[in-house]
């Protein structure tokens, strides 16, 4: 029997170490048909110990580094550590010496609430410091597990402007909360698609979630034209997805001022002063919203009156017009409104609870309407289907489940719940009329008007603070009085799920409903 010879341990470590070299790793691989795993630079910011100790030098260490060429292909993290940072962070696409384009900014544990962006005592260059994060003209930003509170203007902005080639892209903003910013939460304009995911905002003055001015193929599009017909804002559209969100105790749970492409998906929106308001304003460009999709949200007891003196909150908009003299502002009570949209889907939704209307659609007549002078907010081909009204009966809306003002034309209502309760105005236009089934001819924008004097319920021109017409109830003077045509046909709203009414107590004499 041969012996074999004892290997030194020493021996056989280096023999492991050397096999180990001599097989790549997976980020080294780059052999045909194998894929190769991107590099990672991780700029670590943290309060104590770390080379970064506020988000913005991280931010602006790994914009220096991607600016590199050797670095481009190289993805880059900006990793914080839990602590609270009182600061503004801006990242501006178009410096020549930085690069932001694919950045992670992300919190390092699950909890959003572990990393927070405070703006109170904040400043920015010029000042208070606007926002939590700043993001202008950049493509594929990933923003996740933060909480931004307290800030003059937004929590999470990512924006551009169109000018000079810059764009906005593919972002996706995951596992945020935003809380008390004077104006929007989760905020996203002229972007071309993006994602809005497992987040939650409550206390703004407009919205915690916000997609506006969706640009066009075109700078000149225009949805008017009959022959030939308009084309279409984009023609391969790059949809921007909002899913498992949480929006409470804001003035809108969704506002999106001209917002195109956008599904709103799994949410909840309640206890705000509307919940789902999608809108058309000459504000922005690209008029008019739609080409949306909300589908599967709970949407209910939307009946926070903001314009109260004890509202924790209050709306950052001095109004939405003049009709008549009067300020008009967005309807508190009402679940989702569609204004001014086109070619909307409303569908599988669970809305009750509010005290005014479940649904509400209508139109802004330019020759009326001061916030919409060019006459672009026209309620044209949506449908309204298969939403479930009212919990069935258990959780009634208050006037009506459904209510339209009859203008525009192409919209249609079916198979929402059987004991669903349509606002029938002054009887001059029958039902069937004012809410048709599905489907319906769709129409072009200019075959149809945005002012119906008719029916008496967009205006009533006898008396045009009629609170059954939208203009009237929307002029309420003062504002606060917009709570006296509410109906609350439950003593308590039942249960449901894990959450609780909120709803703001007037002050003794505050509201005088006489």
């Amino acid at each position: 029997m041969k012996h074999r010879l004892a290997v030194p341990a020493f021996v056989l470590g280096l023999m492991v170490l050397i096999g180990a070299l001599a097989v790549p790793t997976l980020a080294a691989q780059g052999g045909k048909g194998k894929k190769q795993a991107a590099k990672t630079k991780t700029f670590e910011v943290c309060k104590h110990g770390c080379r970064y100790r506020t988000i913005q030098k991280g931010v602006d260490a790994a914009g220096s580094f991607k600016a590199k060429k050797a670095n481009a292909k190289v993805k880059a993290v900006v990793a914080i550590r839990p602590g609270k940072y009182v600061e503004g962070v801006v990242l501006d696409g178009t410096l020549r010496k930085k690069s932001f384009d694919g950045l992670t900014i992300k919190g390092t544990k699950k909890d959003r609430k572990k990393v927070v962006l405070e703006g109170k005592n904040a400043k920015g260059e010029l000042g208070a410091a606007q926002n939590g994060i700043e993001a202008i003209s950049v493509d594929g930003l990933v923003l996740e597990n933060m909480w931004a509170r307290n800030y003059q203007s937004n929590g999470f902005f990512i924006h551009a402007s169109g000018e000079g080639g810059q764009h906005c892209n593919g972002y996706k903003m995951d596992n945020l909360l935003a809380s008390a910013n004077r104006s929007y939460g989760l905020f996203a304009k002229y972007c071309y698609g993006g994602k809005m995911i497992n987040s939650a905002g409550y206390h703004h003055g407009d919205s915690a979630f916000y997609v506006g001015e969706t640009p066009c193929d075109s700078k000149t599009w225009t949805n008017h034209g009959v022959a030939p017909p308009p084309a279409p804002c984009q023609r391969k559209p790059k949809w921007t997805l909002l899913k498992n969100l949480r929006s409470y105790e804001n003035v809108l749970g969704y506002s999106g001022t001209n917002s195109k492409y956008v599904k709103i998906v799994d949410s909840a929106f309640y206890n705000n002063g509307a919940g789902i308001v999608p809108n058309t304003l000459d504000s922005e460009g690209f008029e008019p919203n739609g080409w949306n999709v909300f589908e599967n949200n709970d949407v209910f007891w939307n009946n926070y009156n903001y314009f109260l003196a004890g509202s924790k909150f209050h709306t950052v908009s001095g109004g939405l017009g003049q009709v008549a003299g009067a300020t008009v502002n967005y309807p508190t009570g009402v679940g989702i409104v569609l204004y001014g949209s086109a070619k909307t889907v409303v569908k599988h939704n669970n809305v009750f609870g509010n005290y005014k209307w479940g649904i509400a659609s209508f139109s802004g007549p330019g020759e009326v309407f001061v916030a919409n002078e060019g006459d672009d907010a026209k309620n044209i081909n949506n449908q309204i289907v298969e939403n479930t009204m009212g919990r069935e009966g258990a959780d009634p809306n208050g006037e009506y489940d459904l209510w339209n003002d009859g203008t525009g034309g192409g919209n249609c209502w079916s198979a929402n719940s059987a004991n669903s309760t349509f606002a029938p105005g002054n009887g001059k236009v029958p039902l069937s009329q004012l809410y048709p089934a599905c489907p319906q001819a769709e129409v072009l924008a200019d075959q149809v008007r945005s002012l119906d004097i008719v029916a008496g319920l967009q205006i009533n021109l006898g008396d045009e603070s009629d609170p059954k017409t939208i203009l009237g109830y929307a002029a309420s003077n003062p504002p606060q009085k917009q709570e006296c045509s509410w109906v609350r046909r439950l003593p308590s709203h039942p249960a449901f799920e894990k959450f609780k009414p909120v709803e703001v107590a007037p002050q003794p004499g505050e509201v005088s409903c006489g």
